[in-house]
């Protein structure tokens, strides 16, 4: 290896992490290269790579694959001595230029197999988990691999910000302190103002079993992102089947007129908000509370979000669902000012359902990358292009 350059098989290692969309750039090869100047990660393989894997992973899914890039990887031999063993080492140390790589036919004491990795004895017993029951291949990656990645979720949701002030007053409000000495002609204490904060609340209507199912994985590792990553003020979720309640008077569906019509644009002003339903707590569907709890709640600044195929994943028309979805929306609308519908349906099967009604009256969105941007561009208060909006 050339002075100033990365290991080869590092890059082989970038390579591993990019195919599994966990992105690497510049500046994290440098916090690496300063890391190993400092005099970290050199004594072994597995202190080399606890080091990666304190620069690179973000969360303990991204962990688990920068150890089994490491493990698949050809790793050239990794031993350089220690700080107070560098008069009496041959062929390796630290340099001004940075670290450098032990030749590959060097030899170490203790190894029973020419080239095999050099085991640090210092570092064996500083473990972070319990020692393994049993034959594990760490080669293999063990984490569920999504559409999206929790940075890619994070980075999006990330942007769902309404700053203000609030706390202790702690920073320099340079204007106010400029015109404060000018009018008193002397100089006076600088004039402090609390640190702006994102006081986004976020409230997630998740839909749960039937034909929602296939999607909970998926749906929990998204808003798992949010919660951790996403720097939200609040985030609250809660669960319902289908919908959270039902019209109470659907006499106003004789006012269609038309019985094969398929929307309910003649009867809209008739559709009265929801005022009865139940929300559940928890996933499991086990601990129930009222709708109207939830949308007392609300206030200004709540952005709301409902996660529902609408019937899309059986391609299911539903008149009534529709009736009810409306009700909701309304309900939704009175309390607040920015709601988005998110589907984790393929958008090519919503005309074919409920859903397609529902997207002319709510802006729908598709669980994706793209659909979560515009979905939180709504939610910040970019008008959407809706056919009939409540």
């Amino acid at each position: 290896m050339i002075r100033g350059e990365m290991p080869a098989f590092l890059w082989e290692i970038t390579r591993q992490l990019r195919r599994r969309r966990v992105p690497l750039g510049v500046e994290d090869y440098d916090a690496l290269r300063q890391a190993l100047a400092a005099g970290f990660g050199l004594f072994s393989h597995e202190d080399l790579c606890r080091l990666c894997v304190t620069l690179w992973a973000k969360s303990p899914e991204e962990a688990e694959i920068v150890r089994a890039a490491f493990t698949r990887s050809d790793l050239e031999e990794w031993d350089i001595p220690r700080p107070d063993m560098d008069d009496r080492a041959e062929g390796g140390g630290r340099t001004a230029g940075g670290p450098l790589l032990a030749p590959p036919n060097a030899s170490h004491a203790g190894d029973e197999v020419a080239g095999a990795a050099p085991h640090a004895e210092s570092v064996k017993d500083f473990t972070t988990s319990p020692p393994p029951t049993g034959v594990l291949d760490r080669s293999l990656v063990l984490v569920t691999q999504y559409p999206l990645t929790e940075r890619e979720v994070a980075q999006t949701w990330r942007r769902l910000r309404r700053p203000l002030r609030s706390g202790p007053a702690v920073e320099i409000d340079v204007a106010a302190t400029i015109q404060q000495r000018s009018r008193h002609a002397v100089a006076t204490p600088p004039v402090l103002v609390p640190r702006r904060r994102n006081t986004a609340k976020l409230l997630l209507l998740t839909d749960r079993y039937g034909s929602m199912t296939p999607f909970h994985g998926y749906i929990a590792h998204v808003v798992r992102a949010i919660r951790n990553a996403g720097r939200i003020d609040d985030v609250r979720e809660v669960f319902y089947h289908d919908l959270p309640g039902s019209v109470a008077d659907r006499s106003v569906l004789d006012d269609v007129g038309d019985p094969f019509r398929l929307d309910l644009d003649v009867i809209l002003p008739l559709i009265e908000p929801m005022a009865e339903g139940r929300v559940y707590d928890d996933a499991e569907l086990t601990s129930p509370r009222p709708l109207t709890d939830i949308l007392e709640r609300l206030g200004e600044g709540t952005a709301t979000v409902v996660i529902s195929d609408a019937g899309a994943a059986r391609r299911h028309f539903d008149i009534v669902r529709l009736l009810d979805t409306v009700a909701l929306l309304k309900a939704l609308y009175s309390r607040v000012s920015t709601v988005a519908w998110i589907n984790p349906a393929r958008s090519e099967d919503w005309p074919h359902s409920t859903a397609g009604q529902v997207a002319r009256y709510v802006p729908m969105y598709s669980l994706t990358r793209e659909g979560l941007n515009r979905a939180v561009e709504t939610l910040r208060g970019r008008p959407a292009a809706v056919e009939h909006p409540l």
